[in-house]
């Protein structure tokens, strides 16, 4: 019988993670949602693909 954690034991939710993020760089919560909802991130359907080999 296995004893290993569930596959996401070590997951966070988006609220503390934007807390861990704002502890790091010593800011506010609120200022890291405010500074993400300023990023344009494309869906991972319109990546670009890049060999790193080339």
């Amino acid at each position: 019988m296995s004893r290993e954690a569930p596959a996401d034991a070590d997951m966070v939710s988006d609220e503390e993670l934007t807390k861990l993020l704002a502890d790091a760089e010593a800011t506010t919560p609120e200022e890291i949602e405010r500074g993400a909802a300023e990023l344009d991130i494309a869906p991972p359907e319109e990546a670009t693909v890049v060999d790193v080999d080339e």
